[in-house]
């Protein structure tokens, strides 16, 4: 869990997973030198987390790789510390890895939720296919997606030179080292929207964009063309043709809730 200054939301995102009913949790919190009280929150935790540690960083793709350094799990998630598992999330995720033995990566789905944690519109994973990906089409909600500690090995973990989709870039970077994706239709966690949020804040827009796109060029192996962009719309529109009215539930969570209608 990287944390820096959410100490509004924090303690539910701990106590989110030291609530699950799934026996063997090893909760390890980076916190990148919280000044706003997070300390006190994760500090009264302490006796309950495997480590946690407050010092700064630089960023949380730098935040999730010192985390992940010490995490000894068969099984790896990250939650950010304004988001919050739902309860039975981390018994499901186990049971689903044990009947897909075959399966590197398991998403479920999720919800948002305003900054109050009051829930709103679904929030699905699509089934993973590469190609749609790098053409933003296919999405995998974060906080309910797990992966095996082996897949993730081979990789070089997060780029801590990505600020903002850093997640996306890991999804990337397993397939790319071979990872099997599997979608399970179970419900696991909620993501929280607010203005002081990452993928929420406007004046990181641009630098979302450019994340992503490198993220995607990666993929492609090549620089974005015109054309690229023009075959996204296309892919786009065709999965929004497929579940409109979940898309456009969303797009009125997000205007109710960020007063716009798009991140």
């Amino acid at each position: 869990m990287p944390s820096l200054n959410q100490g509004a939301f924090v303690e539910e995102a701990l106590r989110s997973v030291l609530l699950q009913d799934y026996p063997d949790v090893e909760l390890i919190v980076v916190d990148g030198g919280s000044a706003d009280g997070s300390v006190d929150a994760i500090r009264k935790y302490s006796p309950h987390l495997a480590l946690w540690i407050s010092e700064p960083d630089r960023g949380p793709a730098h935040a999730l790789n010192k985390g992940f350094g010490f995490a000894t799990g068969e099984i790896l998630g990250f939650l950010n510390a304004d988001d919050f598992l739902l309860p039975g999330s981390l018994m499901k995720v186990a049971r689903e890895f044990r009947a897909q033995p075959a399966a590197d990566v398991v998403s479920g789905h999720g919800y948002l939720a305003n900054a109050a944690g009051e829930v709103g519109a679904p929030f699905i994973s699509d089934r993973w296919n590469l190609h749609r990906f790098a053409y933003d089409a296919c999405v995998l909600v974060q906080a309910a997606t797990f992966f095996r500690r082996d897949l993730f090995k081979q990789t070089d973990g997060f780029n801590d030179m990505n600020r903002t989709a850093w997640d996306m870039e890991l999804w990337a970077d397993l397939a790319l080292a071979g990872a099997r994706f599997h979608r399970f239709e179970e419900f696991l966690a909620v993501s929280r929207l607010h203005q002081a949020s990452i993928s929420c804040r406007l004046e990181l827009r641009r630098q979302r964009r450019q994340d992503a796109r490198a993220v995607r060029q990666k993929v492609k192996g090549r620089i974005e063309t015109p054309g690229d962009r023009l075959y996204a719309i296309v892919e786009r529109l065709r999965k929004f043709s497929g579940h409109p009215l979940r898309t456009l539930n969303q797009r009125l969570f997000f205007r109710s809730t960020l007063h716009r209608w798009t991140l």
